[in-house]
Order: structure tokens, then C-alpha cells, then sequence
């Protein structure tokens, strides 16, 4: 089997450690892979069998170009794949399909954080409504887009999978107070800020540590100064490692405004590390709420006493297995399945 895969974006985020793993348990499996992408940092970790296929970057303002640059790649090398699949980027996934009819396309969505984010699914919907099978990552993105009229049948369910990396064991845990982190790009959604305000007003917590950047570390470490939160608060950058660093904390602290899938909290359960979880993120609370080591809160004050009370704190063991069920080899089977009734041409058509 050859699978194209094609993203709008090439980082360093979770989308495309997504279409990694989805590369590597494809060639782990004898699969051809090739992938269409603009420049990137992940491209540095594609493995050195994938044929690349370079794509102008994916911007909306200059919607002709980049329609044109994909035509191009698309008829170019669309008769030697039997099967393509597309990450994020609706209306990519359209054009995919307007440019190779007889062709199998997939979509998966990644999530919309923009809050609400009802109408980005709507929107996503309508570029979708002949995508031979769209991706959700939870339930809850699956409501969404049968919401936006595309058919039950049409929606699979498959949830982000974590490398077995995080499962290791090896690394200990600070004793010094109650640590709690944050993990994630230093952007609006993710809602930091929120979290340095719970800080200066609860104190929840003996140090905060914020891992990650992006536009607001500035105004982030503004703020910090501005509420004199120096010595609690600590910027830790961008880790690539993070398998070394969830066990440093007692907690992970999930603020977000919207999440689909928060793939750092199967991380940190599967380094044994509990997570905070807020009551207004319902689908991950829906999805997660059941886990040994994830804890609810409905406030700032909430967040305190449950921290107070080590809420969540288990076993290192039985709070790994949940994310047992998530790895990326069990997970992956799900999609070996969905490729084949695919390419069979199933009743999921």
C-alpha cells in the first residue's frame, strides 16, 4: 500500500508528531510512504525512505497559489499512491479530491481551538461533504461535524495515540512542594494567563512551570512580574525531551479554552504524572474524566483544595494504564482497519 499524506504545516506541534507516528507504524509495516508538506522542523525527523514532495506554505491569502502548487504535486504523483490522506486543512482535502476523484481521500481533523468552535466545524463541513471518510479524534468532534451535516456513517472515531518514550520510568519525581505544570505553544487558547492569575490569587502551587513558547512569552512574563510571581514561576522554553521532564511535576494543569484531544495529558498520565483537567473543557472531560490520576476542578479556589488534598495522586502504575490503551501500535490498528474497508470500498462509503 502507498499512502500520501499531506499537511498544511510542517512544525514541531502535535499535528505533526501525528502524521509521524502515522509514518513510522506505516513503514514499520512495509507501507510506501510519501508526504506533501511545506518547509519545516519536522521534516528533520521523517524518516530518510519517505519521498517528500515540497509544497508552497499553505496560506489562505494566497489561496490561487497554493491551490496551484498542490494541483501540481497532485497530478503529478496521484496515480502511484492507492490511497491519501489529509491533516487539518478542509478545504485541502476538497481540492485533493476535485483534483483525484477516483482516489480514496481521508481527512483528519486535529481540532479547532478557537472557542467557540462550532463554526470552524461547520465551515470544515462544508468543504467536506465528498471526503470518502473524515477523522474525529473524540466524540465530541464527531457531534460537530454531524452537526454540520456530514454523514454518521462517513465519521470515524480515532483517538491520538502516545509513544511508549513517556512510559519510561527511570526519571524521579521532585520531592520539593507541589510542582505543576504547563505544557503547551504560549498562545491565547491555551489560556496561561488564566493560570498565572489563579497562581497570584490561590496559590495552588509551590513553583509553576511553564513549558513551551510562542507569541505571548513576553507578555506571559510580563504578567509574571507584574504580580510578582518571579520566584514561583519558572519559563522553561520549548523541551524536546519531554519524557524527562512530566516527572518533575505533581501535577499537570490543563487551562485551555478549548482542547479536541489534549494529547499532553495521555503524555503525562503515561509518565505516571496526574493531571488537573477544568470542568468548561467537557469533551475532554468527557473523554479523560474516567482515567485513575485525572482530577476535575471547577475554579481557581476548586483547583487549590484539590490540589491541597493530593487529589489524583495514585500509583505510578495504575495511572499509566489508561494511556497503555492509547499507544501508538494499538492505535494504529485502527487505521490499518479503516485503510482497508477503504480500499475496498466498504459500507463506510
Amino acid at each position: 500500500m502507498h499512502i500520501l499524506h499531506l499537511t498544511p504545516y510542517m512544525g514541531l506541534g502535535g499535528t505533526e508528531r501525528h502524521i509521524l507516528n502515522l509514518i513510522s507504524q506505516g513503514m514499520a509495516r512495509g507501507y510506501e510512504i510519501s508526504l506533501a508538506c511545506p518547509p519545516g522542523e519536522g521534516l528533520k525527523r521523517v524518516p530518510p525512505k519517505v519521498r517528500i514532495h515540497a509544497l508552497e506554505n499553505w496560506s489562505m491569502r494566497k489561496c490561487l497559489a497554493s491551490a496551484a502548487a498542490l494541483k501540481k504535486i497532485a497530478l503529478r504523483i496521484g496515480g502511484e499512491v492507492d490511497l491519501i490522506q489529509v491533516h487539518a486543512a478542509a478545504e485541502m482535502a476538497y481540492l485533493t479530491k476535485k483534483y483525484l476523484p477516483d482516489k480514496p481521500v481521508i481527512f483528519t481533523c486535529h481540532g479547532y481551538n478557537t472557542h467557540p468552535p462550532i463554526l470552524n466545524y461547520w465551515l470544515a463541513s462544508r468543504f467536506l461533504k465528498k471526503i470518502d471518510c473524515l477523522i474525529a479524534l473524540t466524540l465530541e468532534e464527531k457531534q460537530y461535524f454531524l452537526r454540520g451535516d456530514i454523514p454518521g456513517k462517513r465519521v470515524v472515531v480515532i483517538p491520538n495515540g502516545v509513544e511508549s518514550r513517556f512510559f519510561d520510568t527511570r526519571h524521579s519525581r521532585m520531592k520539593n512542594g507541589r510542582v505543576v505544570g504547563l505544557v503547551g505553544r504560549l498562545v491565547k487558547e491555551k489560556n496561561f494567563a488564566w493560570a498565572i492569575k489563579a497562581q497570584a490569587r490561590y496559590r495552588f502551587a509551590s513553583r509553576l512551570l511553564i513549558v513551551g513558547d510562542g507569541p505571548l512569552r513576553n507578555r506571559l512574563e510580563r504578567q509574571v512580574r507584574g504580580l510578582g510571581l518571579e520566584k514561583e514561576v519558572t519559563f522553561l522554553n520549548y523541551q524536546e525531551e519531554m519524557e524527562r521532564i512530566y516527572p518533575l511535576f505533581s501535577y499537570l494543569l490543563i487551562p485551555s479554552r478549548k482542547e479536541a484531544f489534549a494529547l499532553v495529558i495521555l503524555e503525562s498520565l503515561a509518565a505516571g504524572v496526574p493531571v488537573l483537567v477544568p470542568q468548561w473543557l467537557s469533551g475532554v472531560k468527557d473523554f479523560y474524566g474516567s482515567a485513575p490520576g485525572v482530577v476535575v476542578f471547577k475554579g481557581g479556589r476548586d483547583l487549590k483544595e484539590k490540589v491541597e488534598k493530593d487529589e489524583g495522586k495514585k500509583e505510578r502504575g495504575e495511572i499509566q494504564r489508561f494511556a497503555h490503551d492509547f499507544l501508538w501500535e494499538n492505535v494504529f490498528r485502527q487505521y490499518e482497519e479503516l485503510y482497508s474497508r477503504i480500499l475496498a470500498r466498504s459500507s463506510i462509503l
